[in-house]
């Protein structure tokens, strides 16, 4: 089966760390981000993968000193993080959405250092937010650790098929494969850690038509692995 995520040419790769940033017309929060991931001494490189975005974040990424990759049409998160895979050779791979509030050095140290002490294969960022409800929904059905702040080894996301990884299918695709072939998977907290809402960013109706369409992505590839047993 043809993987998404082909290997690095390159020298022979060393434990360096990059971070991915999948961004779709986030111009006016993008910047906060980057800033926290640039000034971390703990990672090697910031990606910033722009989506087909119409407004500036590409130019901010550039301005700031990110490596930035512009992809010309919108083809969904997935791909945009295939893409940003592909302009690195780093072993381990770290993922933040670009509408993050409140992302600091810390969390990006709680994500990465379990990987690093090869305590786990992947490392799942939990927002602290709604009375713990993500954690709760995460200890009824892993599958549904959708957050988009995660570390994970390069050679796992090179494994995943292409078919798995469409919009923001991403997520529960990498949380099945992790957990049927039993690899070790770790939830850390990242308190004070938030996201500007879509109903924020787009006005409200644009907004609550994009988290259906988001939450309906999810649902059905959750539905494809479990009621298909569909293998990866």
């Amino acid at each position: 089966m043809k993987n998404l995520f082909k290997k690095a040419e390159g020298p022979e790769r060393s434990r360096r760390i990059a971070a991915i940033v999948p961004a779709l017309n986030e111009e006016s929060n993008v910047g906060n981000v980057l800033k926290v991931l640039l000034s971390s001494k703990i990672l090697d490189e910031v990606i910033l993968v722009d989506d087909g975005s119409t407004d500036k974040t590409a130019e901010i990424g550039k301005k700031l000193g990110a490596k930035v990759v512009r992809l010309e049409k919108n083809k969904g998160k997935g791909n945009a993080m295939r893409q940003g895979l592909k302009a690195t050779d780093a072993e381990i791979i770290i993922f933040f959405d670009a509408d993050l509030i409140g992302l600091t050095d810390n969390h990006i140290v709680s994500l990465v250092n379990p990987i690093l002490k090869n305590e786990v294969d992947m490392c799942v960022g939990v927002r602290g937010r709604l009375f713990g409800l993500p954690r709760l929904i995460i200890n009824i059905d892993p599958l549904m650790a959708i957050g988009g702040e995660r570390a994970i080894k390069r050679h796992l996301l090179e494994n995943i098929p292409e078919k798995f990884i469409q919009g923001f299918a991403v997520e529960p695709s990498l949380n099945y494969y992790c957990i049927k072939n039993k690899l070790r998977i770790k939830y850390v907290i990242l308190p004070d850690l938030s996201i500007i809402i879509k109903e924020k960013k787009w006005g409200f109706y644009k907004g609550f038509i994009g988290r259906i369409k988001m939450m309906w992505q999810i649902i059905k590839i959750r539905l494809t692995l479990i009621n298909q047993n569909e293998s990866i």
